[in-house]
C-alpha cells in the first residue's frame, strides 16, 4: 500500500504573539492522541553556507546586518532600505540564501511529509517574505512576486494559523525585540499575508487556555485525528 503523505500546519505572527505556546499545545495534543507529528522551527535557517551569507550581508547591506548590535533599530532599518535589490551583488546573495532555504525545506519538510509525518511549522516561507519586505520597505507587489516565483514550488501547508496579537502585548512578553518599530512594520505585512493566503486567525490577546483551545480545534480538523 502506498504511504499516505503527511499534512502540515504553518504558524505565523509577530514575535511574542504566542506562536511557540500554540505550537507546543498542538504538539502535546497530537502526541496524546497518537498523531505522528514533528515540529519544524525556522524552516529557512542557514546551515551549510553561513560564512557566505555573513559576508554577503556585509557587502549588500552596508555592513549594518545586525539589528541588535548598535541598539539603534531605526538606523539599521534606514541602512537596510538603501539596498539596491536589482544590483548584481544583491542578486548573488539572494540566489545563495534562496538555494540554502530550498535545501532546508526539502530536508526538513518535503521529505518528512513524503514519509507520512505531520508537521507543525514555526516560521516558513511567509515569514521569509515578511522579513525581506519589512527590511527593504516593500509591500504587496513584492510579496505576490516572491510567492509566485521564489516559493512557487515550496509545499503549501494544509492550514496557516495566524496568531494575531496586539503589539503592546507582544512587547510585554519578549524582552529581546530591538524596537517597537520592528513589530510595527511587520504587522500590516502579516495581515496582508493572512488575507491573501487564507490564514485562520486566532487571537493571541485571549487567555492562554482559550488561545490553545482554538488552535487545537484547528489541528483536530486538519489532521482529522489520523493515527
Amino acid at each position: 500500500m502506498m504511504k499516505k503523505n503527511g499534512k502540515s500546519i504553518c504558524f505565523i505572527g509577530l514575535d511574542g504573539s504566542g506562536k511557540s505556546s500554540s505550537i507546543d499545545a498542538a504538539f502535546d495534543y497530537c502526541k496524546k492522541n497518537g498523531i505522528k507529528v514533528e515540529i519544524v522551527r525556522a524552516a529557512y535557517v542557514i546551515e551549510h553556507s553561513k560564512w557566505i551569507v555573513a559576508i554577503g550581508k556585509k557587502i549588500t547591506m552596508h555592513k549594518h546586518s545586525d539589528p541588535y548590535k548598535k541598539n539603534d533599530y531605526p538606523f539599521y532599518l534606514s541602512e537596510m532600505r538603501k539596498t539596491n535589490i536589482h544590483s548584481f551583488k544583491y542578486r548573488v546573495f539572494s540566489f545563495i540564501t534562496t538555494l540554502e532555504f530550498k535545501n532546508q525545506i526539502k530536508k526538513r519538510i518535503i521529505n518528512k511529509l513524503k514519509n507520512g509525518t505531520n508537521i507543525l511549522i514555526d516560521r516558513y516561507i511567509y515569514d521569509n517574505v515578511v522579513t525581506y519586505a519589512a527590511n527593504l520597505g516593500l509591500g504587496e507587489e513584492y510579496i505576490e512576486k516572491t510567492m509566485s516565483k521564489k516559493w512557487k514550488n515550496a509545499p503549501k501547508p494544509n492550514a496557516i494559523i495566524y496568531i494575531k496579537t496586539k503589539i503592546n502585548t507582544c512587547l510585554s512578553r519578549k524582552n529581546d525585540i530591538p524596537d517597537p518599530l520592528y513589530l510595527q512594520i511587520r504587522e500590516p505585512l502579516y495581515d496582508l499575508i493572512s488575507n491573501k493566503y487564507n490564514a485562520i486567525v486566532v487571537s493571541g490577546d485571549d487567555s492562554l487556555n482559550l488561545m490553545k483551545q482554538n488552535v487545537i480545534s484547528i489541528v483536530k480538523e486538519v489532521f482529522n485525528n489520523g493515527k
